[in-house]
């Protein structure tokens, strides 16, 4: 029997190169193509081993990644909904300190005492009218008004913020005495308002109080009311109102309007019930108008407990012609700033 690769069959064994050592092109690619083969066959159990622990690892990593994603997302779902429910609880926990007065310092004592001597209407007007003014300005030969002013000092009177802002942008500001047929004008030589007013909001959410100094002294002035008293104030108390309303106001011979009515409410700016040193919002039904701002607002014992400033309107949304309209309605609520909030007002 011939084997193909025995030397004896009569020539050089196949695919091995002759004893001289030269092979032609056909013998060496053959001999290439062996060795790669051969190489293969040893080396492909060993990387297809280390291929597959890679995949498999990279297939862990992949579960360990999207498990560890997803536990990153609950955390931080459940944190948020915790951060939630904690400021919701916070929240809640300072609005129940604010009414129970937790946390606050305590209160300064009330000076003064309450008055026993309970005055009539007509009482309470005799011996304030010559306090009243109107606030007004000139230009040239024209006198107009626009709010109502009381003296405090001989040469200090008290009004509102709003109408120390407003009133007199037209002229020079002067204030006309009540009853006095025009004959005692003063000047107003500066004026100066509330550091806590904000103009550009409504009235009734800060001190909406201010103080004239005018250029002579006046007559009388009123008397305001003690801590006690303003402490005391309550809802369904008496309050007179001695001012100018806008459609009576005469600028030029002023004659003041006595009006009368009872306290509604008193609160804090935000209209929330709070402790008495606070109650600075005094809210009453006395029948005022535009030019009643700046009048004051006497308790039973004719001494002054607040600073007429505002009225609440009520609003309504109806439809006129298919138009969708606001109709706002005067209230019978009013608002005035409690007498102690003119303390707080630079010297002018």
């Amino acid at each position: 029997m011939v084997r193909p690769n025995d030397a004896r069959a009569g020539g050089p064994p196949r695919d091995e190169p002759p004893h001289d050592g030269r092979v032609d092109l056909a013998t060496a690619a053959r001999l290439v193509e062996a060795a790669v083969i051969d190489a293969t066959d040893r080396a492909d159990p060993t990387a297809r081993l280390v291929t597959e622990r890679i995949e498999a690892a990279a297939r862990r990593a992949a579960r360990l990644n999207r498990l560890l994603s997803l536990g990153v997302a609950v955390t931080v779902v459940t944190a948020g909904a915790a951060g939630l429910a904690v400021w919701r609880a916070q929240r809640a926990a300072r609005a129940l300190a604010d009414e129970a007065g937790l946390g606050r310092a305590p209160a300064r004592v009330a000076s003064g005492t309450i008055p026993t001597e309970v005055l009539s209407g007509r009482a309470i007007y005799e011996r304030n009218r010559a306090a009243l003014y109107v606030m007004g300005y000139t230009t040239g030969t024209l006198v107009g008004g626009c709010c109502s002013a009381f003296a405090i000092a001989p040469d200090v009177l008290a009004t509102n913020a709003h109408c120390v802002r407003e009133c007199g942008k037209e002229g020079t500001r002067v204030v006309t005495l009540n009853d006095s047929g025009g004959r005692t004008r003063f000047r107003v030589l500066s004026a100066t308002l509330h550091p806590g007013y904000r103009p550009n909001a409504p009235s009734s959410d800060s001190p909406d109080v201010g103080l004239l100094r005018i250029d002579g002294r006046a007559p009388v002035v009123v008397t305001l009311a003690s801590d006690a008293e303003l402490r005391a104030i309550g809802p369904g108390d008496d309050i007179f109102v001695l001012g100018f309303p806008g459609r009576v106001m005469d600028p030029i011979s002023p004659s003041a309007t006595f009006l009368s009515g009872h306290v509604g409410r008193v609160t804090s700016f935000d209209g929330r019930a709070t402790s008495p040193d606070a109650t600075f919002l005094v809210q009453h039904d006395a029948v005022t108008r535009g030019g009643n701002s700046g009048s004051p607002v006497f308790d039973q014992y004719g001494h002054v407990v607040a600073v007429h400033a505002a009225h609440i309107d009520e609003e309504e949304d109806v439809r006129i012609d298919g138009r969708k309209t606001k109709v706002t309605d005067s209230s019978p609520f009013r608002l005035g700033m409690r007498a102690d909030l003119l303390r707080g007002v630079p010297a002018p």
